[in-house]
């Protein structure tokens, strides 16, 4: 049998078959499109396609030659005899509107969809009565999946977006000379976080707590470029700590200008923070985030990720110990600053 030639295919056809690969909502034009691509690009032989794309060789051979006679539209299903699918173009719309919009909106009673009530509203409203599993097929084939929402919290601050840009284009433009930090406090404590774990069906796990939880304060600062930590831990969390803190940042780069983001609070300003400043010379620039917005300090991420390998349902003998893991954890991380940006959502050039 000849082998199929489609020959050199134009960038144009290129990108519209990468596109239908990628984004088709049918996994048969999706395997089809790849054939093509396969062919085109990598000038490999049916039976060298069928082996990577697990079909029969036949099969690609009939692709081919469908694309080389019509294009992509050749790589749809040809109409099937028999009676047609019950549900209409109108009724997957009606659904995809439906499904985004809120039920109370609506006048509806409730204030959750579910593929029951959609199926029940759209079987008054279109008089088509379709399954739940059957709706709940169409809204994965129209790009709907469950997931958790989150809470949206809007900052009061008037100037938001102004002082958003102020501290982001400086680490965004950062020189060569300079480093970026974001700096925080989190709480040390021995009375022990609490998050979902496995446990026998019927069963809660009860986790001890100390009678007298007491704790220290962890003052630190992650460099968004590099991953890299610098955390100390202390009785308070007053002025005094927050200068040793920032003095130990210029300690830790002496010859780069080091820019420091964190938020409002009235311990990262007055006299202490002031003479770290003076003693810089220009070495310390600090930015501030916008009022009442932690979720621009991406540090956040790092203490909950210390929380959960740390603190989460696990009470220490002694606050000691409880001190041990936590500098286990910053040890840790510093070795693996990869994993940190990843945490954070830095993205390193």
């Amino acid at each position: 049998m000849h082998p199929i030639c489609l020959g050199a295919l134009s960038p144009e056809q290129l990108s519209e078959l990468d596109q239908l690969y990628h984004t088709s909502p049918d996994p048969r034009v999706r395997s089809r499109a790849l054939m093509i691509l396969i062919s085109a690009e990598r000038h490999l032989v049916a039976a060298e396609i069928a082996a990577i794309v697990r079909q029969h060789e036949e099969t690609v051979r009939r692709w081919l030659a469908r694309y080389a006679a019509e294009g992509t539209a050749g790589l749809a299903d040809t109409p099937r005899s028999g009676t047609p699918p019950k549900v209409t173009p109108a009724y997957r719309t009606r659904l995809l509107e439906l499904v985004r919009r809120r039920p109370r909106a609506l006048g509806l009673p409730f204030s959750l969809w579910t593929a029951t009530r959609l199926a029940d509203h759209l079987a008054e409203e279109t008089g088509l009565r379709m399954s739940v599993p059957s709706v709940q097929r169409l809204l994965r084939a129209g790009g709907m999946a469950l997931s958790r929402p989150q809470h949206t919290i809007t900052s009061p601050d008037p100037d938001y977006a102004l002082k958003k840009k102020t501290l982001e284009d400086p680490r965004d433009r950062l020189k060569l000379d300079a480093v970026f930090y974001y700096a925080d406090e989190f709480n040390i404590s021995r009375h022990p976080t609490l998050r979902a774990m496995w446990s026998p069906k019927g069963q809660q796990v009860m986790i001890p707590t100390p009678m007298q939880p007491t704790r220290r304060y962890g003052l630190g600062a992650v460099n968004w470029h590099t991953g890299e930590s610098l955390v100390i831990t202390r009785h308070h969390k007053r002025r005094r700590e927050v200068a040793e803190l920032l003095q130990a940042l210029l300690d830790h780069h002496p010859d780069k200008t080091v820019y420091v983001a964190w938020d409002n609070a009235s311990t990262h300003e007055d006299e202490e923070v002031e003479a770290v400043l003076r003693g810089a010379a220009g070495r310390l620039v600090l930015l501030y985030l916008p009022t009442y917005s932690p979720w621009l300090n991406p540090i956040e991420m790092l203490w909950r990720q210390f929380r959960r390998e740390v603190t989460h349902c696990e009470l220490f003998d002694t606050l000691q110990d409880l001190l041990t893991a936590t500098r286990a954890f910053f040890d840790r991380c510093n070795n693996s600053p990869d994993k940190v940006r990843t945490v954070i959502g830095a993205h390193p050039t």
